[in-house]
C-alpha cells in the first residue's frame, strides 16, 4: 500500500508541478469566465446561461475537446519514458503492472480531471459578475453543475483517458495520440452533421443517442421537445436512453482499459518497431540523415546560399511530416469522415450535393478539426529537436534563424494546402458518386482558399510566433487558443471591427445566383491587412528563435544582434500594415458607418421617439403607382411613386406621418397643402402637415421619390453586430428581391417596429408594454389592416427598368415590355383588388411557361437549377386544382415562381407571384424527402398566396393567424390526398416532432393563437395542428363548409376587418356542439401526452376478441415561459386497430375519462397492433409510444 501511495503522490506532484498543468487550467478558467460573462452579459433571450440544459451542453461541447487535454497528461504519462530514454531503467525496477498502469493512469487522469474542471469555476466566476442581463441569468444551482460534471464531464474524460492510454501505451507516442484523438473529433463531428443540422434523421436519432460517446445525442432525446421553463428549471432525468449511453460507454472504458492492461508488455518497444515509430508524425530517425550536407552546401551567393538552404530544410520538414504515420492516420480517417459530413448535407433542406452546399458542410466540419492540426503540428515542428535532443546540433550549423521558421511554415502551408485539395478530390469523388456533374473547380478554389482557407495559414504563422515567444510547448498553444477565443469577449463589449478580431475578415455569403457579389471586396482587404501582420509575426519568430548554441540571449539581445535585413522587411511591413489598416479604416468609418444602426436598435428609437403618435388616425392607400429604376451592377435603385391616398377617419386630417424602412432615403413628398414639420431622416420618421385638411372621403395624390445611397467602397461585416449583410432594400448583382414596405414610405407610425419580449425591451431600455397587440374588439384596430395598416384594397401600377441582360418580375399583368437607353423596361398592371403591396425581382432568368392547369405557370429560375423545374410545375398544378375544388376559383389570372437571393430570410407571396430562395426547392433532391420537401414548401407557398390576396385580418391580436394557420390546413390537407396512409403517419410526426424541437429554442412566451403577434411558428404550424384536431373532432366537411363561409363573408372585405374569433366562430357555426372545445383550442396553449401503455387481447370465440387496452391521456396547459399544468383530457381521442395484412378492423373515437384509463373493445378479427392517435392529430411532443403490439392472452 505504501508502494503504491508513493507512486500516486509522486506521479501527482509532477504533474501538478509541471507548467503545461498550470497553462492548461488558466486557460480552461478563462474560457469560462469569457463564456458565461460575455453570454450573461448580452442575454439575447429569455434562455438562462447558467440553466441545466446549458451547463449540460456545454459540459458536452467542451468534452469532446477534452480529449486534447486528456491526452497532453495521460499520453505524456506513458511516454515519457521512452522519450526520455529511461524506460528500461524504469522497467529494470521491480515496477509491476499495477504501479507502473494502474497508478500512473489514475493520477494522470486526475488531473486532466482538475484541469478541465478550472472551466466550470470559471463559468461560476462570470456568473457572479456586475452589470449582467437579469434576463439571461438564473439563480445559482449547485445541484445543476454537479449534475452535469457527474454524468457527463467524469465519464467522458474518462472514456477520453482510457482512449489516450490505449494509444499512448500501444505506441508510446504522442503524436499518434493527438492523432488518434483528433481522428475520434473527426467522426464525432461528421456524425453530427449526418444526423442532421436543418432536419434531424429520427429514423437513426436513437442509435445514434445510444452509441454517443460524448452522450449529446442521448442528452438530446431527453430535451429535444423541452420548451423555454423546462430549459431553464429542469434537470433530464437519468433514464432511458440517456442511462443506457452512459453506462454502455463506461463499460466500453472499462473494458477497452482492461484489455490495453493485458496486453501491455513491461518491456521497452523492439528496435524494429521503435524504427518504424520513429517514422511518424514528424519523422525522428531521418532528422539527422542527408539535412546536415544539404544545408552546410557551400554555394557562391549568399542568397543563392539561404534559398538552397530554405529549400532542402523544407523539403525535409515536408517530408517527414507526409512520412509520418500520424498525417496518414489523421488524413485516412478524415477523408472518410468528411464523407460522412457530405452525406448530411441532406440535412440542408435535403439538398443536392451542389458545390457551395459541401464546401459549407466541410468547413463547418474542417473548422476545428484543422485549426486543431495547425497549432498541434506547429507545436510539435519547433519541439521536435529538442526532444529528440538534436537542437544543439542544428544550432551548431551556420542555417539561420529564418531558414528553420520559414522550413517549418512552408511545412505547414504544405501540409494546409494538401488538406484542402484533398477535400476537394473528395467532394467532387462524392459528387460523381451522386450523378451530380454540374462540377465547379473555380468556387472550390475560392470558397476553400479565399474564403476559408486563409485562416488557417494565418493561424500557422501565429502558432508558430506563440511557440517561439513563449518559449513553452503548451504555453504556445494557450496562447493561440486565448487569441482566437479573444473574439467572445470583444463582441460581448461590442468591439465588433475586423481590424482586431485576429485573422477576421469580413462576414461574407456566396449566392448560386449572385457568387459573392460586392462582399469580396472587403474581405480581400482584410486578407491582405491580415497576411501583412502575420508577415511581421514571421520575422519576429525568426528574430526571436532561441538558439542553444551559442548560450540562449535575451529578447533585447536577440533584437539588436538580429540583421538590418530582419529589421528594414519589418519596418516595411509595418508601414503596408499601417497603410492597409488606415485605408480599411477609411472605407469602414469615414466612407461607410463602422456601426450603423441596426435593425432591432433603430426599431427601439423608432418606439422611444414617435409612440405617442400611434392613436393619430392616418389616411389609407387606395392605389400605387410607382416607377422603379433598378442599376444591379451599380447595387442601387431609385423610385418615383404616387400614392391615391382617401381619409375613412371621418373626421379632418392637418398632418400626415410618413416612416421609411432602415436603409431607405425619402427624397422628396409632394402633396397638395403639404409643408414638412420635422425629419428624421436616421430613424426615417416624417412629419408633415396639411393645410388644407383632408376632408373625410377626399382624395388626393401623394407623389414620392425614394433611394438608397448608391455603395462606395466597404463596410465592416461581421455576424456577431445587429447589422444586416445585405439589407432587405439592397440591389445585387442577380437575383435582386425588392418588397414596397421596404422601398416606399408607410404611412403614419406602426405596431410593427415595436420589440414584443420582455428581454429586448429591457436590453433597449424600454418600458414595458402595456398591451402587444390591440384586443380583438379595438376600433382602431378592426379598421386597419395587419402590420401594413396605411394599405387597402386597391391598384397597383408597376414600371421597372433594370439591365438589359436581365428580367423584371411583379405581380399582375405584363402590359408592355420594351428596351430604351440599353435597359429593359416592364410594365405591370392588377386587373383585379390588389394588397396593395408586392415584390419586384431582377435577375438573369430562364423562363418555363406552362399551360397545364386553369391558369398559366411562369416560373423563373437560375439557368443553372432547372433540374426540379417540371416537378414543380406538376404538383404548382395539383396544388391549384386542389384550390379551385375545395376554396373557390382562382384568385389570380396568373401564378409565377420566381428564384431570388435569399439573404433577408423571408418568402414573398402576393398576386399569384411566389418568390422562393433559392437555397430551397430550386436545389433540392427530386426523390425522398428531397421532394416531400419541395411539395409542402409549394403547397404552402401557393397557399398562403391565395388566401393573402383575398383577405386582409384586422391589426389586432391574432390576425397572423388567419392567413397562416389556412395556409398550413390546406397545404396538409392536400398532401394527405396524396400520400399513403404509412407516409401520412410518417409526416405526420416528423412534422410534430420539429415543430417542438423549433419551439424549444424560440426566444419569446409562447402565446395563444388568438393571441398571436408576429409568431409565425405559432401561427402556421400550431394553427395547422388545431385546424386538423378540429377536423378530427367535427369531420372535414364541417371545417371546409366554415372556412368557406368565413371566405365568403370576409372576401375582398373592406374595413371592419375580421379577427381570429371571426374566423373561430365560423368554424363553430358548423359544429356547435364542440364550442367550448374550439373556444379552449384557440384561447389557451394546450398540448396532449397520449401513451400506450399496454394492449392485450383474449379470443371470445367465433372469431372475436375482447381487447384491453391501458392508455394514459393528458391535457397540458402552458403558461409563462412553458409552465404546464396538467388537466383531463376533454376530446375523444381515436383509437385504432389493424390485423396482421395491416388491415383496419377498428376505428373509433372514444372519451378518456381520466388520465389513465382501460377500455374493453371487442372486434371481429384478430388484431395486431393497436394505436391511439394513428395520424398525430394532438400535438404532443412525446410521440414514440401511441402504438403497440398486441399481446395474446391464452
Amino acid at each position: 500500500m505504501n508502494a503504491f501511495l508513493a507512486t500516486f503522490q509522486f506521479e501527482l506532484g509532477y504533474h501538478l508541478r509541471r507548467k503545461s498543468f498550470l497553462l492548461i487550467a488558466g486557460v480552461f478558467l478563462l474560457i469560462g469566465f469569457a463564456d458565461m460573462y460575455s453570454s450573461a452579459k448580452t442575454g439575447n433571450a429569455y434562455f438562462w446561461v447558467n440553466s441545466p440544459s446549458r451547463l449540460f451542453f456545454i459540459s458536452i461541447f467542451r468534452s469532446i475537446f477534452g480529449l486534447l487535454v486528456v491526452t497532453a497528461f495521460v499520453a505524456e504519462t506513458f511516454t515519457r519514458d521512452h522519450q526520455l530514454q529511461t524506460e528500461e531503467l524504469v522497467l529494470s525496477t521491480p515496477v509491476g503492472k499495477p504501479l507502473y498502469l494502474g497508478i500512473r493512469f489514475a493520477a494522470a487522469s486526475l488531473v486532466a480531471l482538475l484541469a478541465f474542471s478550472c472551466s466550470i469555476l470559471g463559468m461560476m466566476l462570470g456568473g457572479l459578475m456586475p452589470g449582467l442581463n437579469p434576463f439571461a441569468l438564473g439563480p445559482f444551482r449547485i445541484d445543476a453543475y454537479l449534475a452535469s460534471f457527474l454524468t457527463i464531464v467524469l465519464p467522458n474524460l474518462l472514456t477520453a483517458s482510457v482512449i489516450s492510454f490505449a494509444i499512448a501505451a500501444r505506441t508510446r507516442s504522442m503524436a499518434l495520440t493527438y492523432a488518434g484523438a483528433i481522428v475520434m473529433i473527426m467522426f464525432y463531428f461528421a456524425s453530427l452533421i449526418m444526423v442532421g443540422v436543418d432536419a434531424i434523421a429520427y429514423d437513426s436519432f436513437i442509435w445514434w443517442a445510444l452509441l454517443d460517446p460524448f452522450g449529446f445525442y442521448s442528452y438530446e432525446s431527453t430535451t429535444l421537445t423541452w420548451n423555454v421553463f423546462q430549459r431553464n428549471h429542469q434537470l433530464p432525468a437519468l433514464t432511458g436512453v440517456f442511462l443506457w449511453n452512459r453506462l454502455l460507454w463506461l463499460g466500453i472504458s472499462v473494458l477497452v482499459w482492461w484489455l490495453s492492461y493485458r496486453w501491455f508488455e513491461l518491456r521497452s518497444l523492439p528496435s524494429v518497431f521503435s524504427r518504424k515509430l520513429r517514422s511518424d508524425s514528424i519523422d525522428q530517425t531521418r532528422t539527422t540523415e542527408g539535412i546536415g550536407a544539404s544545408v552546410l552546401r557551400p554555394a557562391g551567393d549568399s542568397r543563392m546560399r539561404f534559398f538552397h538552404q530554405w529549400w532542402c530544410r523544407s523539403c525535409f520538414e515536408i517530408r517527414s511530416i507526409f512520412q509520418g504515420k500520424a498525417f496518414r492516420l489523421l488524413t485516412g480517417f478524415g477523408l472518410l469522415s468528411l464523407v460522412l459530413a457530405c452525406i448530411g448535407r441532406r440535412s440542408y433542406h435535403f439538398t443536392n450535393p451542389s458545390t457551395d452546399i459541401l464546401i459549407h458542410v466541410s468547413y463547418v466540419y474542417l473548422e476545428y478539426i484543422l485549426f486543431l492540426i495547425v497549432i498541434l503540428y506547429a507545436a510539435e515542428l519547433t519541439w521536435r529537436d529538442r526532444r529528440l535532443k538534436v537542437r544543439e546540433v542544428y544550432d551548431a550549423t551556420p542555417a539561420s534563424n529564418a531558414v528553420m521558421v520559414l522550413s517549418h511554415a512552408t511545412a505547414l502551408f504544405c501540409m494546409i494546402t494538401v488538406y484542402l485539395l484533398l477535400a476537394i478530390v473528395v467532394l467532387v469523388v462524392y459528387q460523381t458518386w451522386r450523378g451530380y456533374t454540374h462540377y465547379d473547380f473555380g468556387l472550390y478554389f475560392q470558397m476553400l482558399f479565399l474564403e476559408h482557407g486563409p485562416y488557417y495559414y494565418l493561424t500557422a504563422i501565429l502558432a508558430l510566433f506563440a511557440q517561439v515567444i513563449m518559449r513553452h510547448k503548451y504555453a504556445g498553444i494557450a496562447l493561440v487558443l486565448l487569441v482566437a477565443f479573444s473574439t467572445v469577449p470583444l463582441d460581448a463589449w461590442g468591439l465588433y471591427h475586423n481590424l482586431y478580431h485576429w485573422g477576421a475578415m469580413n462576414d461574407i455569403e456566396y449566392s448560386p445566383m449572385n457568387g459573392y457579389g460586392r462582399l469580396f471586396t472587403g474581405h480581400l482587404w482584410f486578407l491582405l491587412y491580415w497576411v501583412i501582420f502575420s508577415g511581421g509575426l514571421l520575422v519576429l519568430t525568426c528574430v526571436f528563435r532561441v538558439r542553444e548554441i551559442p548560450e540562449p540571449m535575451t529578447r533585447w539581445k536577440q533584437w539588436s544582434q538580429s540583421p538590418n535585413s530582419a529589421k528594414y522587411l519589418l519596418g516595411g511591413l509595418s508601414i503596408c500594415w499601417c497603410v492597409t489598416g488606415v485605408w480599411i479604416f477609411y472605407n469602414t468609418s469615414l466612407l461607410n458607418r463602422y456601426q450603423p444602426p441596426g435593425k432591432n436598435e433603430t426599431a427601439a428609437e423608432i418606439e422611444k421617439r414617435y409612440q405617442q403618435y400611434e392613436p393619430l388616425p392616418m389616411p389609407v392607400v387606395t392605389s400605387t403607382s410607382v416607377k422603379v429604376e433598378i442599376y444591379p451592377e451599380k447595387n442601387y435603385f431609385t423610385a418615383d411613386g404616387e400614392y391615391s391616398i382617401e381619409n375613412r377617419t371621418g373626421k379632418p386630417l392637418d398632418e400626415i406621418h410618413l416612416l421609411t424602412f432602415i436603409h431607405l432615403q425619402l427624397n422628396e413628398v409632394s402633396c397638395e397643402g403639404l409643408t414638412r414639420r420635422e425629419a428624421d431622416p436616421e430613424r426615417g420618421y416624417y412629419i408633415y402637415d396639411l393645410n388644407p385638411p383632408l376632408l373625410p372621403g377626399e382624395q388626393r395624390s401623394l407623389s414620392f421619390n425614394t433611394s438608397i445611397e448608391m455603395p462606395v467602397g466597404f463596410r465592416n461585416q461581421t455576424e456577431a453586430d445587429d447589422v444586416y449583410l445585405i439589407y432587405p432594400n439592397d440591389v445585387v448583382g442577380n437575383g435582386t428581391n425588392l418588397y414596397s414596405p421596404f422601398i416606399l414610405p408607410f404611412i403614419g407610425y406602426t405596431k410593427m417596429v415595436e420589440h414584443k419580449k420582455d428581454w429586448q425591451r429591457y436590453k433597449y431600455n424600454l418600458p414595458p408594454l402595456s398591451e402587444r397587440m390591440r384586443p380583438h374588439d379595438d376600433s382602431v384596430g378592426l379598421s386597419k389592416g395587419l402590420m401594413l395598416s396605411h394599405l387597402t384594397w386597391g391598384n397597383l401600377d408597376v414600371t421597372v427598368g433594370t439591365s438589359s441582360d436581365q428580367t423584371a418580375v411583379c405581380c399582375g399583368t405584363l402590359v408592355k415590355r420594351w428596351n430604351e437607353a440599353g435597359r429593359n423596361y416592364f410594365h405591370y398592371r392588377t386587373e383585379k383588388q390588389s394588397r396593395g403591396k408586392f415584390t419586384i425581382y431582377s435577375g438573369r432568368y430562364a423562363t418555363r411557361v406552362d399551360q397545364r392547369a386553369s391558369v398559366p405557370i411562369e416560373v423563373y429560375y437560375h439557368p443553372r437549377h432547372q433540374e426540379n423545374i417540371e416537378l414543380m410545375i406538376d404538383q404548382t398544378a395539383k396544388v391549384v386544382q386542389y384550390l379551385e375544388n375545395t376554396f373557390g376559383s382562382c384568385p389570380f389570372p396568373r401564378i409565377r415562381l420566381v428564384e431570388f437571393v435569399y439573404y433577408d430570410n423571408d418568402v414573398y407571396t402576393q398576386g399569384g407571384t411566389i418568390g422562393i430562395p433559392e437555397v430551397l426547392v430550386w436545389k433540392s433532391e427530386a426523390d425522398g424527402q428531397g421532394k416531400q420537401n419541395i411539395q409542402e414548401w409549394l403547397s404552402y407557398l401557393l397557399a398562403r398566396c391565395w388566401f393573402e390576396d383575398q383577405l386582409i385580418a384586422a391589426d389586432v391580436s391574432g390576425g397572423m393567424t388567419i392567413i397562416e394557420s389556412l395556409s398550413e390546413y390546406a397545404s396538409q390537407d392536400f398532401l394527405r390526398r396524396n400520400r399513403t396512409p404509412a407516409e401520412q403517419r410518417a409526416a405526420k410526426q416528423y412534422l410534430m416532432r420539429e415543430f417542438f424541437r423549433e419551439l424549444g429554442k424560440v426566444d419569446y412566451q409562447e402565446p395563444a393563437l388568438q393571441n398571436v403577434y408576429n409568431e409565425q411558428l405559432i401561427a402556421r404550424r400550431k394553427g395547422g395542428m388545431v385546424l386538423n384536431l378540429i377536423e378530427e373532432l367535427v369531420g372535414r366537411q364541417a371545417v371546409l363548409q366554415g372556412i368557406n363561409q368565413f371566405l365568403d363573408r370576409y372576401r375582398f372585405h373592406d374595413a371592419p376587418y375580421p379577427t381570429i374569433l371571426d374566423f373561430r366562430d365560423s368554424l363553430i357555426a358548423t359544429a356547435p356542439e364542440s364550442a367550448a372545445v374550439i373556444k379552449d383550442l384557440f384561447s389557451q396553449i394546450l398540448t396532449y401526452q397520449l401513451e400506450l401503455k399496454s394492449v392485450t387481447a383474449k379470443e371470445t370465440g367465433a372469431d372475436k376478441y375482447r381487447v384491453s387496452l391501458k392508455i394514459e391521456a393528458k391535457q397540458l396547459q402552458t403558461s409563462g415561459l412553458g409552465e404546464q399544468e396538467v388537466q383531463t383530457l376533454r376530446i375523444p381521442v381515436r383509437i385504432q386497430m389493424t390485423d396482421s395484412n395491416g388491415e383496419i378492423i377498428y376505428s373509433r373515437l372514444r372519451r378518456l375519462d381520466s388520465n389513465l384509463t382501460t377500455l374493453n373493445i371487442t372486434v371481429s378479427a384478430q388484431p395486431v397492433a393497436a394505436m391511439v392517435d394513428p395520424e398525430f392529430r394532438f400535438p404532443q411532443a412525446f410521440q414514440f409510444a401511441n402504438q403497440k403490439p398486441v399481446e395474446l392472452e391464452p
